[in-house]
């Protein structure tokens, strides 16, 4: 077995240089975290921390399976978010914040331990610490930022396995991997590699043979909560094989398993991903890859680069229309690449190490300068985001490409708006991206208790199915929607009523057509106002 140089097996960044890192990424994420609810998937986040939500069904969400559940996320969540510091939704945004300030101090120690440089492991996760994708989800309710703090954990574990093989570090792996699903299922993609690694070991007789065996022990108690879920799930369904399909794929099939390309999210998601790279990230990354064998042993670079190329096979070819959130784990991997790089880069010259310290410096400032300069060059450019419908108070410019979100209200202006403008018993039609937004604001501060928010899956039924239920339900009752559009309002509910949005307002009222539904089942007999937008069906 190739091994890294003396100095690279003796270096380390220790307790208090990691303790540095996680408080000064802290820092980072804390100020430039969103304060308040967010759309989509962080929306979901923070009401099923609200509610309690460990299965992910609750609240109207639909049964995406067990997939989605992510249930130690969710409980470590709300342990966290019990703190009475800030709202409860700015809580929950900084909990991202600081399983990706972990995931950067392990990343820093880990580079520290393959290079023999600590300022190269510092540098390397302030290089992240400022990549799009990283910063974006390190400001909002998600998962993948635990999920990588869990990955980083089992990379510096597998390092140390490789480096100086123990059975203990090895049950370790195991048992993180098993806390790692517990978190997310992107925990199973690394699997093969750590499974190969403890079995050439074996082989070579450098752990006994017991260990693995020992280890699948290790990985299913880490993993203790989602299995819990899986065999309550069983036992509810009466159907085993079902359960442990719905933990590993869910509802998402098809994109788990797709193997072709999306023309219309890979554009999209593409541009999102291009940008965590205005530095000398990737080049940096490439010379890495080049030099990985001579520098960490041949062993570790297989290992590494097995686990980068999974990585980046699988995002690449997930076909999903936030596809670009799951670049997290390759970019833990082209960071790591990269602190090996500017060992390359710096060689044992002082002039060479200038040059790799002015690299990495180039690679920490640049990103910050585009991200807040960008929004104006676009407008001065002309350049805008076309979608098929437009969100209040969001500026999709600034919301995707900005990835601080302190100053960013969108949403917590729009629930507050629509729900004041649906009270007293009014019904809100709308899709997932305001959905649970839209919830949280309701229930976290008990904002018009008597408005409805409705989706396709309930609380009321979905008009697309039942209008006539539909109807009877809301009968005495305003109805308005997010936003009309086949892609957003059942179809059919724009056919049987007029659509229009007064001047001012946020939401579009529905207006029965007489021909359908007899008297006006709104309340309302008058003329219908002034609008800025209408659209008779």
């Amino acid at each position: 077995m190739n091994s890294p140089s003396a100095a690279t097996e003796t270096a380390k960044l220790g307790v208090k240089g990691w303790l540095v890192c996680l408080v000064a990424f802290s820092l980072l994420y804390l100020a430039t975290c969103q304060r308040g609810v967010s759309w989509q998937d962080g929306g979901w986040y923070q009401l099923r921390v609200l509610e309690g939500d460990y299965r992910g069904t609750g609240n109207y969400a639909g049964d995406w399976g067990l997939a989605v559940a992510h249930p130690l996320y969710i409980a470590a969540a709300r342990a966290f978010a019990a703190i009475p510091l800030g709202t409860l939704a700015g809580r929950v945004n900084f909990f991202s914040g600081l399983g990706m300030a972990i995931a950067l101090a392990n990343l820093a120690a880990i580079v520290t331990l393959l290079t023999g440089r600590r300022w190269i492991g510092v540098a390397t996760a302030a290089m992240l610490s400022v990549a799009h994708t990283v910063w974006w989800l390190s400001t909002v309710a998600e998962v993948y930022t635990w999920s990588a703090a869990a990955l980083t954990v089992e990379l510096m574990l597998l390092v140390s396995l490789l480096l100086r093989p123990r059975w203990t570090v090895l049950i370790g792996l195991a048992f993180t991997v098993g806390v790692h699903w517990s978190i997310h299922n992107v925990a199973l993609l690394a699997i093969p590699v750590y499974a190969a690694t403890a079995l050439a070991l074996v082989v070579r007789r450098r752990l006994p043979a017991w260990a693995p065996g020992v280890a699948a022990v290790a990985f299913f108690v880490g993993a203790g909560p989602y299995v819990f879920m899986i065999v309550w799930l069983a036992v509810e369904t009466g159907d085993p094989a079902g359960a442990v399909r719905s933990a590993l794929v869910g509802q998402f099939t098809s994109a788990v398993t797709n193997v072709s390309w999306s023309a219309s999210s890979l554009k999209v998601n593409a541009a999102l991903a291009s940008l965590n790279f205005v530095s000398f990230l990737l080049p940096l990354a490439v010379c890495g890859w080049v030099s990985l064998r001579r520098v960490t042993g041949l062993t570790v670079a297989a290992a590494l680069g097995a686990i980068t190329l999974i990585e980046v096979v699988f995002v690449a070819r997930y076909n999903v229309a936030d596809q670009f959130t799951f670049l997290l784990p390759s970019l833990v991997m082209v960071a790591l690449a990269a602190g090996v790089g500017l060992k390359t880069l710096g060689g044992q010259t002082r002039r060479r190490t200038v040059l790799a310290m002015a690299a990495a410096g180039f690679s920490i400032v640049l990103p910050p300068i585009f991200y807040a300069t960008g929004p104006a060059i676009l407008r001065a450019a002309r350049v805008e985001v076309h979608r098929g419908r437009t969100l209040p108070f969001r500026d999709e410019v600034r919301y995707w490409l900005v990835p601080w979100k302190q100053n960013e209200d969108s949403a917590e202006r729009f629930t507050r708006t629509a729900l004041a403008e649906a009270s007293p018993e009014g019904v809100i039609v709308t899709d997932g991206i305001p959905f649970h937004a839209l919830l949280f604001t309701q229930k976290s501060e008990s904002l018009a208790p008597g408005v409805t928010v409705t989706s396709r899956f309930g609380p009321l039924p979905a008009y697309d199915k039942s209008p006539e239920e539909f109807r009877t339900q809301a009968a005495g009752r305003a109805v308005y929607l997010v936003s009309p559009g086949a892609s957003y309002a059942p179809r059919n509910l724009e056919e049987d009523a007029e659509v229009s949005r007064p001047n001012g307002a946020v939401l579009y009222r529905v207006r029965w057509n007489a021909a359908k539904t007899g008297p006006d089942v709104t309340g309302s007999s008058g003329p219908a106002p002034a609008t800025s937008e209408s659209r008779p069906r």
